[in-house]
């Protein structure tokens, strides 16, 4: 019988290794203890950023990975082949780092991908199963919604099994969603002299609560020296000064875990906040009035 897989990443591996050192590996930091795991030891992009079985569907008693294998993995691969190019030393700016329109919503959807599979937005998942209509109507032969349509969807909400697969769900609603908006994607360069940093929460969206992913302004890194852009940048603006108040956030915003190339750029990056801001959503308002 194959194996099935266990390690699910919500934060990609091929997306983690844009973050890492010549070696091809980081730092944990966690910031809830406020220390360095295993001190300042360095980690795989594997070894992190992921859940036991947090794809695996479990029926009777028998586990099924199929969500991960064939959905997940699937759209994985075809965003790893995009970053590929982007990363290359020859993608540049005035190239648009070797990626063509068509291109841009295959990232935009890769945010949906990692916002509904990181496991803190679970909660959100349960608010709109538990608080809303969820998109999907059981109906009879007859086209109708009886009384057993009704109990039937009241077990869909309620089956947890059903719920991890609904975040997939989730994020195919929101590519549907982002046929009606048209605000332009923007990839730019960040400067290469400052250390690598990622995050178990990496998205800085303008509307932190309950964002939409294709309708709200977001700046996601791509590594540690390209940014996505969702929405037009304005005037120049200084990026050096951007990626500091970009990786602050994302430090701040960190649930558990924040991975990083050198050990001294996070008390850097919380000495830069606690002298230049009020609070994380002043920080925000900050970034976003840059892009303006």
């Amino acid at each position: 019988m194959q194996n099935k897989s266990w390690r699910h990443h919500y934060l990609p591996v091929f997306y983690l290794e844009g973050f890492t050192n010549e070696n091809n590996q980081f730092k944990i930091y966690n910031v809830q203890n406020e220390a360095f795991v295993k001190e300042g030891k360095e980690f795989s992009p594997k070894s992190y950023f992921f859940e036991k079985d947090g794809n695996t569907i479990t029926k009777d008693g028998i586990k099924d990975d199929f969500l991960e294998d064939r959905f997940y993995s699937k759209m994985d691969n075809k965003i790893a082949l995009i970053l590929k190019k982007i990363n290359q030393p020859d993608s540049t700016l005035e190239n648009r780092f070797q990626v063509d329109e068509s291109q841009m919503p295959a990232l935009n959807h890769f945010v949906s991908l990692m916002y509904w599979r990181l496991p803190h937005n679970k909660k959100e998942i349960d608010r709109i199963l538990d608080e809303s209509d969820f998109g999907l109507s059981v109906r009879n032969k007859n086209d109708l919604r009886d009384e057993d349509c009704i109990n039937i969807e009241k077990r869909m909400k309620n089956d947890t099994e059903f719920r991890k697969g609904f975040k997939f769900y989730m994020s195919l609603i929101d590519s549907v969603k982002g046929i009606n908006y048209r605000t332009p994607y923007t990839i730019l360069p960040s400067p290469k002299e400052l250390p690598a940093l990622c995050s178990d929460n990496p998205v800085i969206f303008k509307n932190e609560k309950s964002p939409d992913v294709f309708k709200d302004d977001y700046i996601m890194p791509l590594s540690r020296d390209k940014m996505f852009f969702r929405k037009n940048t304005g005037k120049p603006f200084n990026m050096f000064q951007l990626k500091l108040m970009v990786d602050s956030l994302i430090l701040k915003q960190a649930i558990k875990y924040v991975s990083c190339t050198d050990e001294k750029y996070i008390s850097m990056l919380i000495n830069y906040f606690e002298s230049n801001y009020t609070s994380t959503q002043n920080l925000r308002e900050k970034i976003f009035q840059v892009l303006e």
